[in-house]
């Protein structure tokens, strides 16, 4: 059901987001259990919509089922975090993730802090073009996350978090490319308590000898 690509300046040509493509899916799944298509129908129209380029292959999956029609992703769909070269970004406390992070940072750092963030979605992608940096992801204690359509030159992952049988939510799909650094996965880091410790305060001068320390 795909189509050729379309003309420029036609809307059909636009290119469709991965927020697009899984709402045609979510349309197609309600039609397949109220009886709509069928199973057969379902599987092949959901895996043309996971190959779809433009908008033009998405509506055609559509047309013959009543009351679904395909939405523009609005712009909250997508965060673009760009840095200028040496730029540092930086997201902690409370921010709004959307389904799909983009960063693009050379040779500055990247701090993306998950755990105390508001979630939009159950899943979130997040997509690197990064580069002699080490980016940090913090996830929050119960999230998941897989790095397996991510590609690194010259260095590594280091995955820090507790990986489970069964996928957590939030669950962080880290994908793009990455060169000349690690990229890094943790969760929160801890205070660390230490035991027999002892508290001193400094005495004031004329409450004692000056600079010493009580019980000194």
């Amino acid at each position: 059901m795909t189509s050729a690509s379309p003309e420029p300046g036609d809307p059909a040509a636009l290119r469709v987001s991965d927020v697009e493509r899984e709402q045609v899916q979510q349309f197609l799944a309600r039609a397949m259990v109220a009886g709509q298509i069928t199973a057969g129908e379902y599987s092949d129209r959901a895996a043309a919509a996971l190959a779809a380029r433009f908008r033009r292959d998405l509506e055609g999956l559509l047309d013959d089922l009543p009351g679904a029609e395909l939405h523009a992703s609005r712009s909250v769909d997508v965060l673009d975090l760009q840095a200028g070269v040496g730029g540092a970004i930086s997201r902690r406390g409370y921010w709004r993730v959307p389904p799909l992070v983009r960063v693009h940072s050379w040779i500055g750092g990247v701090t993306l802090d998950f755990s105390s963030a508001e979630f939009t979605t159950p899943v979130v992608a997040v997509e690197l073009a990064t580069g002699m940096c080490s980016p940090l992801l913090v996830l929050p204690e119960h999230a998941t996350a897989d790095v397996d359509d991510l590609r690194i030159s010259a260095g590594k992952v280091r995955d820090d978090i507790r990986h489970r049988r069964e996928r957590g939510v939030p669950h962080l799909v880290v994908r793009g490319k990455h060169s000349l650094g690690d990229v890094v996965l943790r969760h929160p880091r801890k205070p660390r308590w230490r035991p027999g410790r002892r508290k001193t305060t400094v005495t004031r001068e004329g409450d004692g000898a000056p600079g010493r320390r009580n019980g000194d």
